[in-house]
Protein backbone atom coordinates (compact mmCIF):
# COMPACT_ATOMS: atom_id res chain seq x y z
CA UNK A 1 0.00 0.00 0.00
CA UNK A 2 1.02 3.39 -0.08
CA UNK A 3 1.07 6.48 2.02
CA UNK A 4 1.62 10.03 2.32
CA UNK A 5 3.04 11.30 5.47
CA UNK A 6 2.53 15.35 5.28
CA UNK A 7 3.96 17.46 8.50
CA UNK A 8 3.71 20.62 8.99
CA UNK A 9 6.60 22.58 11.72
CA UNK A 10 5.69 23.73 15.32
CA UNK A 11 5.87 27.82 14.33
CA UNK A 12 9.01 27.65 16.74
CA UNK A 13 10.78 24.47 14.97
CA UNK A 14 13.35 25.46 12.89
CA UNK A 15 16.22 25.74 15.30
CA UNK A 16 15.40 22.23 16.28
CA UNK A 17 14.49 20.72 12.97
CA UNK A 18 18.26 22.16 11.64
CA UNK A 19 19.65 20.50 14.86
CA UNK A 20 18.27 17.52 14.07
CA UNK A 21 18.55 17.62 10.31
CA UNK A 22 21.85 15.11 10.00
CA UNK A 23 20.11 12.39 12.82
CA UNK A 24 17.10 12.88 10.60
CA UNK A 25 18.89 11.61 7.36
CA UNK A 26 20.94 9.38 9.06
CA UNK A 27 17.70 8.02 10.00
CA UNK A 28 15.65 8.01 7.29
CA UNK A 29 18.76 5.60 5.41
CA UNK A 30 18.49 2.77 7.35
CA UNK A 31 14.72 2.87 9.26
CA UNK A 32 12.88 2.45 6.19
CA UNK A 33 14.71 -1.07 5.65
CA UNK A 34 14.11 -2.21 8.92
CA UNK A 35 10.30 -1.16 9.27
CA UNK A 36 9.39 -2.94 6.03
CA UNK A 37 8.99 0.35 4.24
CA UNK A 38 9.93 1.93 1.03
CA UNK A 39 10.37 5.68 0.42
CA UNK A 40 9.37 6.42 -3.03
CA UNK A 41 9.45 10.35 -2.70
CA UNK A 42 10.65 12.32 0.60
CA UNK A 43 11.76 16.31 1.01
CA UNK A 44 11.19 18.97 3.27
CA UNK A 45 8.11 21.36 2.97
CA UNK A 46 9.69 24.85 2.04
CA UNK A 47 7.84 28.51 2.27
CA UNK A 48 7.15 29.80 -1.24
CA UNK A 49 11.45 31.25 -1.28
CA UNK A 50 12.07 27.45 -1.84
CA UNK A 51 14.64 27.27 1.27
CA UNK A 52 12.91 27.74 4.46
CA UNK A 53 11.99 24.84 5.60
CA UNK A 54 8.48 24.22 7.22
CA UNK A 55 7.76 20.46 7.56
CA UNK A 56 7.93 17.08 5.93
CA UNK A 57 6.78 15.15 2.96
CA UNK A 58 6.74 11.44 2.28
CA UNK A 59 5.25 9.11 -0.13
CA UNK A 60 6.29 5.62 0.74
CA UNK A 61 5.05 2.06 0.32
CA UNK A 62 3.80 0.17 3.63
CA UNK A 63 2.12 -2.89 4.28
CA UNK A 64 -0.21 -0.92 6.66
CA UNK A 65 -0.22 2.17 8.51
CA UNK A 66 0.65 0.35 12.01
CA UNK A 67 4.12 -0.25 9.92
CA UNK A 68 3.79 3.76 9.29
CA UNK A 69 3.42 4.85 12.78
CA UNK A 70 6.10 2.96 14.51
CA UNK A 71 8.66 4.12 12.04
CA UNK A 72 7.59 7.92 12.44
CA UNK A 73 8.38 7.02 16.24
CA UNK A 74 11.31 6.62 16.10
CA UNK A 75 12.53 9.98 13.55
CA UNK A 76 14.57 12.49 15.36
CA UNK A 77 12.01 15.44 13.96
CA UNK A 78 9.65 13.88 16.99
CA UNK A 79 11.67 13.01 19.56
CA UNK A 80 12.95 16.53 19.19
CA UNK A 81 9.24 18.27 19.42
CA UNK A 82 9.37 19.69 15.58
CA UNK A 83 6.20 18.40 14.25
CA UNK A 84 3.01 19.88 15.20
CA UNK A 85 0.72 18.01 12.75
CA UNK A 86 1.37 15.30 11.12
CA UNK A 87 -0.97 13.48 8.98
CA UNK A 88 -0.78 9.95 7.51
CA UNK A 89 -3.40 8.96 4.37
CA UNK A 90 -3.32 6.25 2.21
CA UNK A 91 -3.25 7.20 -1.60
CA UNK A 92 -4.12 5.49 -4.69
CA UNK A 93 -1.88 6.68 -6.97
CA UNK A 94 -3.68 6.95 -10.30
CA UNK A 95 -0.91 9.02 -12.43
CA UNK A 96 2.83 9.17 -11.96
CA UNK A 97 4.94 11.01 -13.61
CA UNK A 98 7.87 11.05 -11.69
CA UNK A 99 10.25 9.35 -14.29
CA UNK A 100 9.61 12.47 -16.82
CA UNK A 101 11.43 14.44 -14.77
Amino acid sequence: MRFVIYALDKPDALPRRLANIDAHRSYLGEAPERHGIKILLSGPLTQDNGETMRGSFFLLEAENRAVIEEFLAGDPMGAADVWSDLQISAVFVRQDNMSAV
